[in-house]
């Protein structure tokens, strides 16, 4: 069988389906409790670096969905870009925010970023990598690198690869959760030159399994 990935159309799907249901499983949640959970996201996932948000920064979100963490970053930053593989969820990103000036999606190929070099303070990705299949994450490496401006944070999630978790699902799987080694991921940071700032944990709990949520932060080097 073939382990073609079709990103792509496979997002699109799920977007028309309920794009809600599949962006950190929100299966049945009202428009209030999927708001809240972009809200509560926000403040979790960039503990501690919030000097990262400020109104002089441009940001980029990779995997963007429908803009559920971005309707509330927007506002605390200069400009924000929010990039999909999926052209329906940008879709309805734009629809659902555009009420907010300073924030525009763009649709991506699913392992570059239509975006210019040295344009970016911040890049980030929250519950994205996870659901890419591996050979292509890399690539989303190389593209924040090439991104941010010289100083400029790329943050992101991964879970991490334990003694009981599963092997990866083929290629063609664009939604299984894929885990990673740490040495690994920070091997390819480091051969990219980024500068590795210390990283942060939680234990997250799944029906019959349990893991180790990690947020990475890279820095591009103010000498590049």
């Amino acid at each position: 069988m073939s382990d073609v990935v079709d990103m792509k159309g496979d997002w699109n799907r799920r977007a028309r389906e309920r794009p809600e249901k599949y962006i950190a499983g929100f299966h049945d949640a009202s428009e209030a409790e999927f708001r809240e959970s972009g809200r509560r996201d926000v403040s979790i996932f960039f503990g501690g670096i919030e000097q990262l948000l400020s109104e002089g920064r441009d940001v980029v979100d990779i995997g963007c969905g429908i803009g559920r963490m971005d309707e509330f970053l927007a506002p605390r930053v200069r400009s924000l870009i929010g990039v999909d593989v999926s052209g329906e969820m940008v879709a309805r990103a734009r629809e659902r925010l555009a009420h907010l000036p300073n924030l525009s999606f763009v649709e991506g190929d699913g392992s570059s970023l239509p975006l210019p070099d040295d344009s970016a303070d911040l890049v980030f990705s929250h519950v994205v990598f996870q659901h890419v299949p591996r050979r292509l994450v890399p690539r989303y490496f190389a593209e924040a690198l090439r991104v941010l401006r010289p100083g400029g944070s790329f943050v992101f999630q991964l879970p991490q690869r334990g003694a009981r978790t599963p092997s990866d699902a083929p290629d063609r799987d664009t939604y299984t959760m894929r885990f990673w080694d740490i040495d690994d991921v920070e091997a390819r940071l480091r051969e990219l030159g980024f500068e590795l700032r210390p990283r942060e944990s939680a234990e997250v709990g799944l029906p019959g399994e349990r893991f180790l949520s990690l947020r990475f932060h890279a820095v591009k080097s103010a000498a590049r």
